[in-house]
């Protein structure tokens, strides 16, 4: 008896028709068909690899699944990736666990996960006032000088703004040129400065107060007299 085809692979999946030929010792021959089904229960082998994802300045990333496959491996063919997660935002920042599901030709599956790292490098803005020049309140060695403070934004939420230099808006500013710097950090501590001067003039003349007119008799003797008054 004699068998063709004898031998299959993962080319042969599914139906197969084999003929069986039989021999007697006169050389006389016969033959039947059978239907070989063959079929791969055999599971791929998932293999994962750890990355690290930046948000964009929209404050949002993303992922495919070939991006945390590892060499995932079938004994015949793998036929599709799949990620359990492949959009990312501000809310998953840091660690992250991802399956990764592979599926053969079969539809045979097999997972593994992860590790999906999701940082932010993305600058905070910040934008300061311009540069602001006034003169001397009256009688004032300075004026008081109001600004709208700067707040700074970030791809994320959670920014904090604060001072650190120079003085608050609605201060006495002294005369001369004072620079204020504004600082904003982000949740991810990534942090954007701006500075702006603020100039204050002394316009303002001094005033001189002199004693009033005096009015003496010369000195016995004396073609004048010495006379005393209050420097001004």
């Amino acid at each position: 008896m004699v068998a063709s085809p004898t031998a299959f692979d993962c080319s042969a999946l599914g139906t197969n028709n084999v003929t069986l030929t039989v021999t007697d010792d006169g050389g006389n021959t016969d033959d039947c068909v059978a239907v070989v089904t063959v079929v791969d229960n055999i599971a791929p082998t998932a293999t994962c690899q750890d990355i690290t994802i930046q948000l964009n300045a929209g404050g949002t990333a993303s992922l495919t699944a070939a991006q945390i496959d590892g060499g995932s491996t079938d004994n015949c063919t793998v036929a599709s990736l799949s990620a359990s997660q492949t959009n990312f935002d501000c809310t998953d920042l840091g660690v992250n666990t991802v399956t990764l599901t592979v599926t053969d030709q079969s539809g045979n599956q097999s997972t593994c996960n992860a590790t999906v790292t999701v940082v932010d490098n993305i600058l905070p803005q910040i934008t300061c006032p311009a540069n602001i020049t006034v003169n001397n309140d009256a009688g004032i060695c300075g004026a008081v000088v109001n600004y709208v403070a700067p707040v700074g934004t970030d791809n994320c939420a959670g920014s904090t703004t604060t001072r650190t230099a120079g003085l608050a808006s609605g201060s006495l500013f002294p005369v001369g040129t004072t620079t204020v710097t504004y600082l904003v950090t982000d949740a991810s501590g990534n942090t954007a400065n701006c500075s702006f001067n603020v100039t204050v003039n002394d316009n303002e003349a001094p005033t001189l107060n002199c004693p009033a007119n005096i009015t003496v008799n010369v000195d016995a003797g004396s073609c004048g007299a010495v006379v005393n008054y209050p420097a001004p």
